[in-house]
């Protein structure tokens, strides 16, 4: 029996189940003449980028490389998920390091904290813009999906190109237009979190968690630390230490005692979920141990 998406998928963006969504998938990939043609793939290492890349395979899709951008904070767990996903595959994969031109870009007007997720978001479209030149490649496989602010501009694009709001036309666009010649294949950008949890299970796409927080009420993406800078901070790479080394021993707790906990900096507000006194209390005794350490 063919996978069925949730009700507010199927009525809200027109997509019934994974049959059709391969269908229409495959379908925008032959009317744009790009079917036989190399894609590179951005892969974070977590549950959305690694499903979207299990769904372009299935389809049979030449994936040439996958590209897991990294820097000096990033967590070590996602590159472990990433090399084991690939191997999987049978996909390349080259690490990316976004360092030195994040401190670069930390220093100018946007340097608050609130900033730091689409910084790194920039740099990361930029530099695999170059690279989907260097190897020849007109696509690029992400794993953005329903939540995503992304699916606003989508939108307006489809509109704009067909008069209407044809759905099935969302997965293969040229969004961003900054990126001429590119373009962005998104699999679940029609799909929601229950939907692609959904897919994950029907690929087997198995996913060891950090134990981080998360950036998304409800839906448990992670990221890095750095997205817990208080949004009115200013960033420096003093900061990103203070960021990591806190909340690599909080997640570790977390990990060895089944919950999720992170921790904001410099304020040091604390959060943890599920939100329960055990919890709490473990945190705080690691913190009081980590003031003595650090």
């Amino acid at each position: 029996m063919e996978l069925e998406f949730t009700q507010w998928t199927k009525e809200n963006r027109k997509l019934n189940n994974l049959a059709q969504l391969k269908k229409e998938i495959l379908q925008n990939f032959e009317e744009q003449h790009l079917l036989d043609k190399p894609i590179i793939a951005m892969l974070s290492g977590g549950k959305d980028s690694s499903t979207a890349l299990a769904i372009a395979k299935d389809l049979d899709l030449n994936i040439k490389l996958a590209v897991h951008f990294v820097h000096r904070w990033s967590w070590e767990l996602p590159k472990t998920q990433v090399q084991k996903i690939t191997n999987e595959y049978g996909v390349p994969l080259t690490f990316y390091d976004i360092t030195e031109v994040l401190c670069q870009r930390i220093q100018g007007g946007h340097s608050w904290g609130k900033n730091i997720c689409k910084i790194c978001k920039t740099i990361m479209k930029e530099k695999i813009r170059e690279m989907a030149y260097k190897e020849k490649a007109h696509t690029i496989l992400t794993g953005e999906s329903a939540l995503e602010k992304i699916a606003g501009p989508i939108f307006q694009y489809v509109n704009e190109t067909y008069g209407t709001y044809e759905y099935s036309k969302m997965e293969l666009t040229p969004v961003p237009k900054k990126y001429r010649n590119i373009k962005f294949f998104r699999p679940l950008i029609r799909c929601g979190c229950n939907d692609i949890e959904a897919l994950q299970k029907h690929y087997n796409v198995k996913i060891e968690r950090v134990g981080e927080v998360g950036n998304k009420i409800g839906y448990w993406r992670e990221g890095c630390c750095l997205q817990y800078c208080n949004l009115d901070a200013k960033m420096n790479t003093k900061l990103f230490d203070d960021l990591y080394y806190y909340n690599n021993r909080l997640t570790a707790l977390a990990r060895k005692y089944g919950f999720r906990a992170s921790i904001k900096m410099p304020s040091k507000d604390i959060i943890v979920l599920p939100k329960k006194k055990e919890y709490i209390d473990l945190v705080e005794k690691e913190l009081k141990e980590i003031e003595k350490d650090y």
